[in-house]
């Protein structure tokens, strides 16, 4: 069932090529297994991916570590973010490892993995990155629930207030609508993507509390009445490839 599972993924990632789409893969694994999920996925996905993108079937890899919120969880979950190149029809078999390598590496993978889904994300907007940019080293993802007959005002919002991430301290920002969804149970239908260089940054902007002027209040209060936060992941770039 694992491995019908890993290649129905994987068949969700890499043939779905519009343009401006990013495929958002979760896969949890054991605390006990994370070192050795890292090593080995640095040393065959890493690679394998970066074989695609010098390929032209892809444009961009990541692995990020999304940090635990709760106490005592037994699990960490990685987010692979993958952009693929729209003009190509599918991955190429690699010519740097072979079947037994892959099928190997796979097995260990599937052996490690206690769940994982895929959210297929429509990017809207972004500011200070592009796609073939190697992404800052810390993000804050926003899941954003919105009532759909305010969709439309809420996507300007976003957009507009997006230019502004320089000021918030950040490095980078982006704004997404999720298309389709496969074993995920987010009640979100947008995220939000906040870049940091550092971890620090990101506590420091958690920790500035600042009086609001009017104008700033009334921004607020419009943003409340348009969405609810309804979860927020602090990650760490893990690996990248372009």
């Amino acid at each position: 069932m694992k491995k019908i599972l890993y290649i129905f993924l994987l068949s969700v990632i890499f043939n779905y090529t519009y343009s401006q789409t990013a495929y958002m893969h979760y896969v949890t694994v054991k605390n006990s297994d994370v070192n050795e999920h890292i090593e080995a996925e640095k040393r065959v996905h890493s690679r394998l991916h970066k074989e695609q993108i010098d390929k032209g079937n892809k444009t961009g890899w990541d692995m990020w570590r999304i940090s635990s919120n709760s106490y005592g969880e037994p699990t960490t979950t990685f987010l692979y973010v993958h952009f693929n190149n729209p003009d190509a029809n599918n991955e190429t078999p690699s010519s740097i490892f072979s079947a037994h390598e892959i099928e190997t590496h796979r097995k260990g993978y599937q052996s490690r993995v206690v769940k994982e889904g895929v959210l297929v994300l429509g990017v809207k907007a972004s500011y200070g990155i592009k796609p073939g940019d190697m992404p800052p080293k810390n993000l804050v993802i926003n899941y954003m629930n919105v009532d759909f007959l305010k969709n439309y005002e809420y996507e300007q919002m976003e957009k507009n207030a997006g230019k502004s991430y320089k000021q918030n301290g950040r490095a980078a920002w982006g704004f997404g609508k999720i298309l389709n969804r496969f074993g995920s149970s987010h009640n979100a239908q947008y995220l939000t993507f906040d870049f940091y260089n550092s971890m620090d940054e990101i506590m420091n902007a958690r920790m500035a509390t600042n009086k609001l002027s009017k104008n700033q209040m009334a921004t607020f209060k419009k943003y409340e009445s348009l969405r609810t936060i309804h979860n927020t992941h602090i990650l760490t770039l893990i690996a990248a490839e372009r």
